[in-house]
């Protein structure tokens, strides 16, 4: 026992993680996580060890019987698995054995790294065969009536393997362990999540697909700027506009406001709930769960929420006809003005933590003998606050303008569930373009989105050089 210590110490962190993995997916083998469910009700629920001592299941159903064997099935999962696992967990054992040698040191690493995705071809071969298309053909039933499924304890499986995976293909590549290495999953993730959709944006707006591939085509442009005019409301005002110019401007004009009401809202209540804390040195844990806690809370819901209180059949309309200060229902999302400002209020009331948090946390960390020696030089507290508080916490209000102006830019399920659809946003005229059935509206679509990417970057660079000026300005008392 002493000497198995003494090799555990001497083996790196990666080791001791492909250890830990390889055992416990040898132990997975009598952890019972294969579902069987018929009529939609789990029957059974199987390891890979039980197929083999307890391999049938026989339910009566009203119309037939169903009456399995996974016997066959379940030694060759339990064999092939064993075997799998236990080579997996010798080799990792031994690795005091290979580690003096670069070459036998990869070797090893691939090795594991080989019989792990094998682990998990196994694991995917006995689910999928559990429940074939031949046993539904002859059990008369279909996918939804008789199908085989894992449980958590097999989603645990497939995570840790796959942590196994990247940890053997750490030492397969002779890495070093450096803090940099934890950004490399970040990075990937933004190539495949943002830059590529970014490029294939830009790459679909200019190139339609045809028959014979991607044609060089400037449609979807011919579709936004063509020369179609609206006459709308803006403000009081009667004025004709193109139709999507029009739309963009709507939706900056939500994007604005929002923006102004949540740093005129969430400004006052960051800086009472920062300074609060640094006052009576206690965790304001309690104070930011209330900000936070709409969040937990599904937009759409919270929506809806607002909908029942300004509806013509609600709790508004209720209590001031109920108590006779109105004599007919106020129409608050009828009404084109009640139901803009509304509509901002809403989604100001939506936004407000963005801009919260980033400006709490820059006030929490101002230090407060800045804030006493402008007290001492004969600063009045409007002063101190105008020269040296705000233009401190100025980083926080950019961060906040960034996350709450972008996204309510765009943003299009509170104006849509207010006025029941019949206000359009830019972000539900990109939706509905991509959604048409025509490609020139699909691109269409693309160009307005490349459209918006560029007028975002544009601001974005914008509030970075104004963050640089806050960051390099003084106090000026």
């Amino acid at each position: 026992m002493s000497k198995l210590k003494a090799q555990l110490k001497l083996m790196p962190a990666h080791v001791i993680i492909l250890l830990i993995v390889n055992a416990i997916s040898l132990l997975a083998m009598f952890i019972p996580m294969f579902e069987i469910s018929v009529q939609y009700l789990t029957r059974k629920v199987h390891s890979n060890f039980t197929f083999l001592i307890d391999p049938n299941l026989h339910v009566v159903l009203r119309q037939n019987v169903v009456d399995l064997n996974f016997l066959k099935v379940g030694a060759i999962s339990f064999i092939a698995t064993i075997i799998i696992s236990v080579a997996a967990l010798t080799l990792t054992l031994s690795y005091n054995l290979y580690s003096g040698n670069r070459a036998k040191r990869s070797l090893g690493f691939v090795s594991i790294l080989v019989l792990l995705v094998l682990r998990i071809v196994m694991h995917m071969y006995t689910l999928s065969s559990i429940i074939t298309t031949d046993t539904l053909e002859e059990k008369g039933m279909t996918s939804q009536t008789l199908y085989a499924t894992q449980n958590i304890f097999g989603n645990i499986l497939m995570l840790l393997v796959f942590i196994g995976i990247v940890a053997a293909l750490y030492g397969a590549l002779n890495l070093k362990m450096h803090l940099k290495l934890l950004s490399y999953p970040y990075f990937a993730w933004i190539v495949v999540f943002t830059i590529l959709p970014l490029i294939l944006i830009g790459f679909r707006a200019f190139f339609a697909e045809t028959s014979g591939g991607y044609t060089f085509t400037l449609k979807g442009f011919e579709v936004l700027f063509e020369n179609k005019t609206v006459t709308t409301d803006f403000y009081g005002m009667r004025v004709t506009l193109q139709e999507y110019f029009s739309v963009f401007l709507r939706s900056l004009d939500y994007g604005i406001w929002t923006t102004i009401g949540c740093l005129l809202v969430g400004y006052p209540i960051a800086y009472i709930v920062a300074f609060q804390t640094k006052k009576l040195h206690k965790n304001s844990s309690f104070l930011l769960v209330l900000i936070v806690l709409p969040m937990w809370m599904n937009t759409m819901l919270r929506t809806y929420a607002w909908r029942a209180l300004l509806s013509k059949a609600g709790i508004i309309n209720t209590l001031l006809l109920e108590n006779n200060i109105i004599s007919e229902p106020i129409l608050f999302l009828k009404n084109p003005v009640l139901s803009d400002i509304f509509t901002k209020i809403v989604m100001i009331n939506d936004f407000l933590p963005f801009m919260i948090m980033p400006i709490y946390t820059v006030l929490l960390k101002i230090d407060n003998n800045l804030i006493e020696a402008s007290q001492d030089l004969g600063a009045s507290s409007l002063k101190t606050f105008t020269k040296v508080t705000f233009p401190l916490s100025l980083p926080g209000v950019i961060s906040g303008i960034q996350m709450v102006f972008m996204p309510s830019l765009t943003f299009f399920m509170i104006p849509d569930i207010l006025s029941e659809g019949s206000v359009t946003t830019i972000g539900q005229t990109v939706q509905s373009f991509i959604l048409n059935e025509s490609k020139a509206y699909q691109q269409a679509g693309n160009v307005l989105s490349l459209m918006l990417l560029i007028f975002v970057l544009i601001t974005m660079s914008m509030l970075r050089n104004q963050d640089k000026d806050a960051n390099s300005g003084g106090m000026v008392l």
